[in-house]
C-alpha cells in the first residue's frame, strides 16, 4: 500500500516540477494527517485542509512546515527543493539569515505603523535605499501589499492625472486576479471566466513575440508590433481616450518571452507622444532578474521586493494628481509593514 501511495505522489509532483532530495517515503505521518482520495489520486492530507476555500489552485497536498535555500520541508519531513522559488518570491532563498535577522529584530520595536497616521524609520530607510535605483523620471514610491493592488492604484492615478478613461493590455498579459486586474490579465482565461462583466475600456494589443511572429525577421524586431499598436489607437481607443498601457516587459505566465528593446523604446515614445501613461509591470522581471534592477523606463513601475510590493511614479504624474485629489489618492491599511520594509532593504 505505502509503496503504491509513493509512487503515486511521485508521479504527481514530478510533473509540476518539484524534486525529491531525500529517499523514502513518510513511514509514519504525524497525526492528524490522514490518507484521502482527491481527484483521483491518494495524497496524505490534514483534515483542516477540507475548511480552506477551494478555489485556490495549488500543484499539491503538501503541507509545508520548514524552509531554507532552495529546499522546503514538509510535516511528514521530507526535503523538496522549490524550483518555484516561491513563485519568484524568495529571491535570496527561504529564510535568508540576513533578513531573518533584521525581521526578528524589527517585531521587538514595531510590528504596524499606518501609513495615514504617520511614518515610520523603516519605511523611510527603504525609499532612501530605492530612489537610486528608479529609472529615470521616476522619483515616487507607494508600498502595496499584493501586485493586484499596486496594479489597480497605477490605473487609479492613470485615470485620474489624464482625465482619460482607457487602458491598452497586451495579448499574455498577468497582472492579478481582483476584479479590477482580471480584464488585464489575458494569460489564461480561467482567471477571468465566470466574473463579468468587467471594467469596460480595457483593450488588448499583440505582445511582441518574435518566434511566433509570422514575419520570422532574422535581423531583430520587425516593428510589426507597433504597427499593430498604433492601429489600435487608430480603430479602438484613441489616445484622447487612452489613459494607460500596462505591459509585462518579460511575460511571466504568458510564456517567460522578453519583449524587444527596440519595441519598448518605440511603446515608450508613442506614449509620450500622447500624453499615455506607460505602466510597466515588473513583478516578475524586476529587482535584478535580468541581470539590471529594471528592464524598462517606464511612467509607472509594479515592483515586487521580496516582502511586498510597490507602485513607482514619475513625479508629474503625482503632482498633477495630488493638486487635483487633495493627498488622498492612494491609502492601504497594512501597506509598508516596517517588518517588510526591513527585510527588503537588506535583502
Amino acid at each position: 500500500f505505502w509503496a503504491g501511495l509513493y509512487l503515486r505522489t511521485l508521479q504527481h509532483s514530478v510533473s509540476f516540477g518539484i524534486s525529491f532530495v531525500t529517499s523514502g517515503f513518510c513511514s509514519q505521518p504525524q497525526l492528524p494527517l490522514f490518507v484521502s482520495s482527491h481527484s483521483g489520486k491518494l495524497v496524505i492530507m490534514n483534515p483542516a485542509q477540507n475548511s480552506l476555500f477551494r478555489g485556490i489552485g495549488r500543484i499539491s497536498e503538501f503541507e509545508f512546515v520548514a524552509a531554507k535555500g532552495a529546499r522546503v520541508t514538509t510535516a511528514c519531513g521530507r526535503d523538496l527543493l522549490d524550483f518555484t522559488s516561491g513563485i519568484g518570491v524568495t529571491n535570496t532563498g527561504h529564510c535568508h539569515p540576513t533578513v531573518v535577522k533584521a525581521i526578528h529584530e524589527q517585531v521587538d520595536k514595531l510590528m504596524h505603523g499606518q501609513v495615514n497616521l504617520g511614518y515610520h524609520s523603516p519605511m523611510l530607510h527603504l525609499i532612501r535605499r530605492l530612489m537610486p535605483k528608479l529609472p529615470k523620471g521616476l522619483d515616487s514610491i507607494f508600498f502595496a501589499t499584493t501586485g493586484a493592488e499596486a496594479v489597480e492604484n497605477s490605473i487609479k492615478l492613470a485615470r485620474h492625472a489624464t482625465g482619460k478613461q482607457n487602458v491598452i493590455v497586451f495579448q499574455g498579459g498577468y497582472h492579478g486576479r481582483s476584479f479590477g486586474t482580471m480584464p488585464l490579465t489575458t494569460s489564461k482565461t480561467v482567471y477571468r471566466s465566470g466574473f463579468g462583466p468587467f471594467m469596460p475600456g480595457i483593450h488588448v494589443a499583440p505582445f511582441p513575440y518574435c518566434h511566433r511572429c509570422p514575419q520570422q525577421s532574422t535581423t531583430g524586431c520587425c516593428g510589426r508590433a507597433i504597427d499593430e499598436m498604433e492601429l489600435l489607437l487608430k480603430q479602438q481607443s484613441t489616445p484622447q481616450e487612452t489613459c494607460a498601457v500596462v505591459i509585462e516587459p518579460v511575460l511571466g505566465e504568458g510564456g517567460y518571452v522578453p519583449a524587444p528593446k527596440p519595441f519598448l523604446r518605440d511603446l515608450h515614445q508613442l506614449c509620450k507622444e500622447n500624453d499615455i501613461l506607460f505602466i510597466a509591470d515588473e513583478v516578475q522581471s524586476g529587482f535584478g532578474r535580468t541581470g539590471n534592477f529594471f528592464v524598462s523606463e517606464p511612467s509607472c513601475v509594479v515592483l515586487f521586493l521580496v516582502l511586498g510590493y510597490a507602485l513607482l511614479v514619475g513625479d508629474r504624474y503625482v503632482r498633477r494628481s495630488i493638486r487635483l485629489f487633495l493627498r488622498c489618492l492612494l491609502a492601504s491599511t497594512s501597506c509598508s509593514a516596517p517588518a517588510a520594509c526591513v527585510g527588503s532593504g537588506v535583502a
